[in-house]
């Protein structure tokens, strides 16, 4: 699962908003989590609507995340590069994917399910409590920026 080496991969791991503050154990049981893979140019990663279980965080490449308007057409929301990451609302409220998220530049991609959280729950439970406050920053940012947006419309 490295992006060019085992050291390099964790150093990549502990710059990502998500997985600040986490101990050397708790990023190596997060690493054995994470599951790789790469994708095309204009792959779905996921679709609007569906059920999900994974976030994804980008190792390289770059996703674009895109809604329906009212007319059914979808709309670019934001693109996201390398140590971004999305899906992480599905891990919070059960709820289905409130966007789709399409590969516009060749991108590895790495997943955890919430399945993998709940385990991280059991046996490292500082862990857990780091991860979700780190998604509910993340979340909290996002609202505060979308915020910002929604006032220049109005």
């Amino acid at each position: 699962m490295s992006t060019g080496g085992e050291a390099d991969f964790k150093e990549f791991l502990r710059s990502i908003a998500l997985f600040g503050g986490l101990e050397d154990s708790s990023l190596a049981r997060i690493e054995a989590m994470l599951v790789r893979q790469s994708l095309p140019r204009d792959a779905v990663v996921c679709a609007e609507g569906e059920r999900g279980r994974s976030m994804f965080v980008v190792a390289s490449g770059e996703v674009e995340i895109r809604r329906s308007n009212s007319q059914g057409a979808q709309v670019p929301i934001v693109r996201l590069g390398s140590g971004e990451f999305f899906g992480e609302m599905t891990l919070v409220e059960i709820q289905p994917r409130s966007a789709t998220v399409v590969v516009t530049e060749p991108a590895t991609l790495h997943s955890i399910t919430s399945r993998d959280l709940y385990t991280l729950y059991l046996e490292d439970q500082q862990a857990y409590i780091l991860v979700l406050q780190n998604i509910c920053r993340q979340l909290a940012r996002r609202l505060r920026k979308a915020d910002g947006r929604i006032c220049e419309l109005l």
